[in-house]
């Protein structure tokens, strides 16, 4: 292999640059034989915390046979194995059939990494995800005035669902811009349920001037149109100006405004559960619809909300939508709150580690996702961040935010689709691994029997 490669390389090779590898960093080395001689190897190593893939190699007379690609896929097989779920290889600029295979075999160009941030420009990075990311996409409900904006959303939420993203948030935009008109965050994702398939819907509602009872309900019939796809990002108002838009009362600070919305969640999830799985019985001869046992009253008092229930809507998909809290830098109330009670976490990629450590003091380990500002890169930055988050982060995913809906979104689509799952039609709480729950009242009533 250096044979062959030093003469491409002679004008710039320089001894110093050589880099020792300690064999306790080699994980495999993996060879093919044809007729019992060595035709082809990778290796595979730690480099700074990267699974890297190392002298891909083979031999002149058995190129073009796939043998670079069979022992490629071994050494992804080993490092699944061996819990790593990215790796990377750096190859140069003056190796286009490598290049060309890399790019053949589904590797993304990423940035240099590890002990090559400082190395000569010749050199070019590669990274391969071994298990899907949690990619979304943020869309504002609002677009221009004169623009069919349910038209426009719907549009761009298919290019996200057929790329393979697994949420759509829906941004709400209570007061639009000069030019702009704005349709209620659930009702569009109500609008794009049908539009789509796979792609989870996340309206992002303010509890902050809107009751518990309304806000449950809405989520809960749009668990129903999706059939098991909705989320809820809730989301608290400080201002005095959306404070003055209702006329109810003073804008809360952010710890009563958060403590409030952690309320509104709880009563929403308490009204989830207040209809059991069974509770629709339809039973002609008696002409009931539903058993009244099994339809409960909550009964939740609190210091923001009496409720007594039940809810007006029967029990839907997931049982209990998944909750998505989006922390702002520095938002301290926020991350308290997500980390207390929300199965997603959307953080500033600095925050990071500091929401993991909230959610860890908690007793929480929520799926925690980086917010990526589509205003500031491009699709194939895009590419390139994703391709390393996982390791160079720690996320578990990201969310691209979008301050308008794209004319375009088939190429941003194209840039989240190399890291999304191909799996089928799955409840937003099956896509984060969550068990679907059966309702708190239904396990009271059982004890009660029981006792």
């Amino acid at each position: 292999m250096d044979t062959e490669l030093r003469p491409r390389y002679a004008d710039v090779l320089d001894p110093a640059d050589a880099v020792a590898v300690d064999p306790a960093e080699i994980i495999a080395v993996v060879v093919a034989y044809v007729d019992g001689a060595a035709v082809a190897t990778a290796a595979l190593k730690r480099t700074h915390g990267h699974a890297e893939i190392k002298r891909v190699f083979v031999a002149p007379g058995h190129r073009r046979r796939g043998l670079a690609a069979l022992v490629l896929a071994e050494v992804e097989a080993i490092a699944r194995e061996e819990g790593y779920r990215d790796i990377v290889l750096e190859t140069g600029e003056r190796q286009p059939e490598a290049i060309a295979l890399y790019a053949r075999e589904g590797w993304l160009p990423i940035p240099p990494f590890g002990h090559y941030t400082n190395a000569r420009g010749l050199g070019r990075y590669f990274a391969k995800p071994l298990e899907p990311l949690l990619v979304g996409v943020e869309l504002p409900a609002a677009a221009a005035r004169g623009a069919a904006l349910a038209t426009q959303a719907a549009v761009a939420a298919r290019a996200f669902d057929r790329a393979g993203a697994d949420l759509l948030v829906v941004r709400d935009v209570p007061v639009p811009a000069e030019g702009e008109v704005a349709i209620d965050a659930v009702t569009l994702a109500a609008v794009i349920a049908p539009a789509t398939t796979r792609i989870a819907l996340v309206p992002a509602v303010a509890v902050t001037h809107t009751e518990p009872f309304h806000l449950s309900k809405a989520v809960q019939t749009l668990d129903l149109t999706s059939l098991g796809r909705a989320g809820w990002q809730p989301t608290v108002s400080i201002s005095e100006s959306d404070a003055a838009l209702f006329g109810r009362r003073a804008a809360p600070g952010p710890d009563d405004a958060w403590a409030e919305a952690l309320e509104a969640i709880e009563v929403s999830r308490r009204l989830w559960d207040s209809w059991e799985d069974d509770a629709i019985i339809r039973d002609v001869a008696t002409g009931r619809y539903i058993d009244r046992a099994r339809v409960h009253r909550i009964d939740f008092v609190g210091e923001h909300f009496r409720v007594v229930g039940p809810s007006i809507v029967p029990r839907s998909v997931q049982g209990l939508p998944p909750v998505v809290v989006q922390v702002g830098r520095g938002d301290a109330a926020a991350l308290a709150a997500g980390s207390a009670t929300a199965e997603v976490l959307r953080v500033h990629p600095e925050d990071l580690a500091r929401a993991r450590d909230a959610a860890a003091d908690a007793g929480r380990a929520p799926t925690v996702l980086v917010d990526v500002d589509a205003c500031t890169t491009t699709p194939g930055c895009v590419r390139e961040t994703l391709a390393t988050l996982r390791h160079d982060a720690g996320a578990d995913g990201a969310v691209l935010v979008f301050d308008r809906i794209p004319a375009a979104p088939d190429e941003w689509a194209a840039a989240l689709a190399p890291f999304a799952t191909a799996a089928p039609a799955a409840s937003f709480r099956e896509r984060l691994g969550l068990p679907r729950p059966a309702s708190r009242y239904a396990r009271e009533a059982e004890s009660r029997v029981d006792a």
